[in-house]
C-alpha cells in the first residue's frame, strides 16, 4: 500500500476513528514507547509561545466538549456549498 493511498483513506476518517487507528499503531509499534500522542488528536505537539499554549488549550476544550459537533471534510464541503449557493 503506498503513502498516498493511506493518506487518502486517513483524510476520510472521522476524528474518533483516526484516534482509534493511532491507538492501534501505538499498540503494535513498541520502538518509541516514551513518545506519547495527544489523547484527542493523536499528534505530538508542544506550543512554543504563551499564545500558542492558550490556543491549544481552547482547542482541546472544544474537542472534548460533547455538545460540539466537529465537522469532517464532507460536512465542511457541504456547508461551503450551501453558503456559496446562497450567495449566488
Amino acid at each position: 500500500m503506498n503513502e498516498q493511498l493511506l493518506l487518502n483513506k486517513w483524510q476520510k476518517l472521522k476524528l474518533e476513528d483516526q484516534e482509534r487507528v493511532l491507538a492501534f499503531i501505538d499498540a503494535i509499534d513498541q520502538e518509541k514507547p516514551e513518545e506519547k500522542l495527544s489523547k484527542t488528536t493523536g499528534i505530538v505537539y508542544q506550543p512554543q509561545t504563551e499564545l500558542g499554549k492558550k490556543l491549544w488549550e481552547i482547542r482541546e476544550k472544544i474537542i472534548k466538549d460533547p455538545n460540539n459537533k466537529l465537522l469532517d471534510l464532507d460536512d465542511i464541503e457541504a456547508e461551503l456549498d450551501e453558503i456559496r449557493g446562497k450567495n449566488r
